[in-house]
């Protein structure tokens, strides 16, 4: 069975001179445009392709890479909207439709929203910011430590809300964030800890791995290498400080610092660090 709105693997039937048609078992055969067929390929050959519906709601094929596919979660930008409602530019000729019904906020042209895509009852792919019907609170599967992609949401008094993976809520507190951030913005994440309530602390620093450590460990030795075995930096130093030279927060330097201390590596004195 063809996905619409997704990737699928689709026999080459036959090659023609305007391109090739592909066995799309319930949807017949699908055409796709000779500069989109790689030469290589001939009959018999899979191909893989996104299958969506043109503006004929006719169902197409094309090698092109959509913004998101059926089940994901993006943020993309309103291009035109009418009186049923607006249109989303998600890399593909035809845009994608946010109905009224499925906008949590009314959505105009220039404005960024964070959209699930997904397939109506009637066979249509549409997008809906109203996310909680597709991003639920439950944690399935998610262990602490774990590395997640995760799209930056809306801002509250804790910090900021993270899409995971598309499908989970997160938090990302106040007291985790040293680096700018913007709405919608796509981040590697880790699950930093999962509460009894179901809730999902997260943090942009990756957690307990040793070669990740190893190399802040070679990066503030260097530092110190670079700057004639010392520098001003310690446990008074802002975390936006930090974050900036090393992409780390300051729990994560002051334990690393620790460490050379104890490995004798390091001399930590009143106006910062230096190599032993």
């Amino acid at each position: 069975m063809v996905n619409i709105g997704q990737f699928n693997f689709l026999k080459i039937v036959r090659k023609t001179g305007r391109g090739t048609f592909l066995a799309a078992g319930n949807l017949g055969e699908l055409f796709l445009p000779k500069g989109q067929t790689p030469d290589y390929c001939e009959a018999g050959d899979k191909i893989e392709v996104f299958v969506y519906r043109n503006s004929d709601d006719e169902a197409v094929a094309t090698i092109k890479k959509p913004r998101a596919s059926v089940g994901d979660v993006a943020c993309l930008e309103v291009v035109s909207s009418n009186s049923v409602g607006a249109f989303l530019d998600w890399g593909l000729p035809k845009d994608l439709f946010a109905p009224f019904g499925q906008q949590s906020t009314p959505m105009k042209v220039g404005e960024r929203h964070i959209v699930a895509v997904y397939q109506d009852n009637t066979g249509r792919i549409a997008a809906s910011s109203k996310l909680n019907r597709f991003v639920k609170a439950e944690t399935s599967g998610l262990k602490v430590g774990q590395k997640v992609k995760a799209l930056i949401g809306d801002k509250t008094d804790l910090g900021y809300k993270l899409i995971i993976n598309s499908k989970f809520w997160g938090v990302l507190h106040l007291s985790d964030i040293f680096q700018p951030l913007k709405y919608g913005q796509a981040v590697t994440a880790y699950i930093k800890k999962v509460r009894p309530d179901g809730k999902v602390d997260m943090t942009l620093n990756e957690m307990g791995d040793s070669s990740s450590n190893s190399s802040l460990q070679s990066k503030i030795l260097e530092l110190l290498k670079q700057n004639d075995g010392f520098y001003p930096i310690n446990d008074k130093t802002s975390p936006e400080k930090i974050y900036q030279l090393f992409s780390v927060s300051k729990k994560v330097f002051k334990s690393t610092v620790g460490k050379l201390y104890k490995n004798k590596q390091i001399v930590i004195a009143k106006d910062g660090i230096r190599l032993a």
